[in-house]
């Protein structure tokens, strides 16, 4: 007994020595403790949460024109309304692929809307090779860009793919293909906004015609932990040796090489850097595809990511996430996630930690929100410029729940692009 009791201070102060240790070691090299947590527990797979191509660059918009010429944005709450079109045209042969002389802006404006007619809209410009993967098709020409797909309704012999930019059209033979399953979605019990397409200052815009209302969402959101994404990659799931570096607002995360993650905790967005990539300036095609593949890389959710920007200066993609066919623009300040891969060798990607889970009941309202030249009239009474006013968008807010922080508010509003970025229109009548 009294060596037991000799013993006691000892042990005691051998196990307060050892969880100090353990404690410095922590708290010095996070990651590495985050990494060996991970690969004990829920080590991820490279296809988790993965969507397949053609789905993340599926079209975002559907306007139906009737045979009288009234235009209706039409949307799906149970499925997928862009999923459902996919599957149609899919089905069909396509031929022959030529261009079509269109002399002014006005005959570019017939082709928006051609009577008893489907207009397929991208967020950004997608190209044929592009088109081919999500529709199935083998048309030539691959390098060939556009940004809607014109389907007429009453013609089964031609499709058309339209360029915005340029106010180009391209002519598309139906060899083989017919419209009844296309009439037979259109039946369906759809959310219809009715609109015109009209020109916005160079664009071609969907205006909403009167007052609308859209429903208010609310999701469960998770935050995926660090150590996933530096598992991920930083060392891949290899025994690299990964250092951290607390700030007062983030943490780099590196692996003393070329390759450095920095997480914003505030935000809850995280940057990841590689100088070490080596490659030649990307073609557009080049672009798209690594773009995709770096969402994949970074192991974001992609079930509801979508496509939606491209500046060709930077070599910059940008998806956004989606929800009842609109786009949620501030779930951080580039969307879901931003892709740059510059010439000299440097990969950057910006991305947010959060993502919609599942959605819960909710008390919020449906919001009615004013027609799109309402809210033009409202901003230049304000004192904006409508010419800075590039395109207008509705879209969803992505607002913090005060109940809980499991939980995110997704409200209803317009979104204006104005001087080369996104603003809520009350946010800009605010200032």
């Amino acid at each position: 007994m009294k060596i037991t009791k000799a013993f006691l201070p000892l042990g005691l102060t051998i196990a307060v020595v050892i969880s100090v240790a353990l404690s410095a070691m922590i708290w010095t090299n996070p990651a590495q403790y985050e990494r060996n947590r991970q690969r004990s527990s829920n080590t991820p797979t490279t296809e988790l949460n993965s969507r397949p191509k053609q789905d993340v660059y599926l079209p975002t918009q559907v306007v139906y024109t009737n045979g009288s010429g009234n235009q209706e944005l039409l949307n799906n709450r149970k499925v997928n309304l862009t999923t459902e079109i996919r599957e149609a045209l899919s089905k069909w042969d396509l031929g022959r692929i030529r261009r079509v002389d269109v002399k002014s802006q006005a005959v570019y404006m017939k082709f928006l809307t051609t009577k008893s007619s489907i207009l397929l809209s991208y967020g950004a410009p997608v190209n044929v090779k592009l088109f081919n993967t999500v529709f199935n098709s083998n048309l030539g020409r691959s390098a060939t860009q556009f940004s809607r797909i014109m389907v007429p309704l009453d013609n089964s012999k031609h499709i058309y793919l339209l360029d915005d930019k340029d106010q180009e059209v391209y002519q598309v033979t139906v060899k083989k293909g017919n419209n009844k399953q296309l009439n037979k979605i259109l039946k369906e019990n759809l959310f219809r906004i009715d609109i015109k397409m009209q020109w916005l200052n160079g664009s071609a815009v969907p205006y909403v015609m009167n007052n609308v209302t859209v429903q208010s969402y609310s999701y469960l959101v998770n935050q995926q932990s660090t150590d996933y994404f530096t598992t991920r990659l930083l060392n891949k799931g290899e025994s690299t040796n990964v250092s951290a570096k607390k700030n007062k607002d983030n943490t780099i995360y590196s692996d003393g090489a070329s390759q450095q993650l920095t997480v914003y905790h505030k935000k809850g967005t995280a940057l990841y850097e590689d100088y070490s990539a080596l490659q030649a300036s990307l073609s557009f095609s080049q672009a798209l595809n690594a773009s995709y593949s770096a969402v994949k890389a970074v192991g974001i959710p992609m079930e509801n990511l979508r496509y939606y920007g491209y500046n060709h200066t930077n070599s910059t993609v940008t998806y956004r996430s989606f929800v009842e066919g609109f786009p949620i623009f501030n779930q951080s300040n580039y969307g879901a996630a931003r892709i740059q891969m510059l010439s000299q060798g440097v990969r950057r990607y910006y991305f947010s930690l959060y993502s919609l889970q599942v959605p819960v009941p909710t008390d919020k309202k449906s919001v009615s929100l004013p027609s799109t030249q309402s809210v033009i009239d409202q901003l230049t009474a304000a004192g904006y410029s409508k010419k800075k006013i590039t395109t207008v968008q509705l879209g969803y807010q992505w607002l913090a729940s005060s109940s809980s922080d499991k939980v995110v508010n997704l409200t209803p509003t317009w979104y204006v692009f104005y001087d080369g970025s996104w603003k809520t229109y009350s946010q800009m009548l605010k200032q």
